[in-house]
């Protein structure tokens, strides 16, 4: 099955067809069309930046966020600045990558896939821009081990200053209940630009 995408695609291009089709665009009427929406509705969160908790102005982290794919994708690389994530006895701090994208089809939206260090798998979320123009995406459904079901859902929202405002929150409901009761906080922080914070220092590290 992986090979089958690459052979389409070399049968593809091998037919007469496809080639006077490509011959007859010219370069100067070639239209990328992930230079345009939905491709650019994450563009605010592309940049160097430097996060900072939201409550205490404690710097958390940097993270580089880039397009990638011809534009039609965004790349994370978080870095965490903290021993705050960091697995008990690891030579490193806490970071991550993403990938982030439009979904196809009619129903829009967008995806990203987050992997961190310390293993746990990839997490997938989905979601789109709100009508504040919030970027909001969440998790599909789990059941804990204790019986609750949660879900997480991560938020960037921009503002006028250039400084992003991004948190995530997980929602937990009984196993009775159709609504979410409780919500957690994991992570609140404001996004700089890094141009802003020259002289960033990374806090010391912890013993262990």
């Amino acid at each position: 099955m992986k090979y089958f995408l690459p052979i389409a695609a070399t049968l593809l291009a091998a037919s007469p067809a496809f080639a006077q089709a490509t011959q007859a665009i010219a370069p100067e009427n070639y239209v990328n069309i992930c230079e345009s929406a939905p491709y650019t509705e994450f563009d605010f969160w592309v940049g160097d930046w430097v996060a900072f908790d939201y409550e205490t102005g404690v710097v958390q982290g940097v993270d580089r966020i880039e397009k990638v794919s011809g534009g039609c994708g965004l790349r994370q690389d978080w870095i965490q600045l903290t021993d705050r994530y960091r697995t008990p006895g690891a030579p490193n701090r806490y970071f991550g990558v993403s990938l982030s994208a439009p979904l196809s089809g009619p129903d829009g939206g967008w995806q990203q896939v987050w992997v961190n260090e310390g293993g746990g798998g990839a997490i997938t979320l989905r979601g789109g821009l709100n009508e504040e123009g919030t970027m909001v995406i969440r998790t599909d459904e789990r059941q804990a081990q204790d019986g609750r079901f949660f879900r997480q859902v991560w938020y960037w929202d921009p503002a006028d200053d250039g400084t992003i405002h991004s948190w995530g929150e997980i929602e937990i409901r009984q196993p009775d209940d159709t609504e979410y009761s409780e919500t957690i906080i994991p992570w609140n922080l404001t996004y700089m630009p890094r141009a802003d914070s020259p002289n960033l220092v990374a806090a010391p590290r912890e013993e262990g």
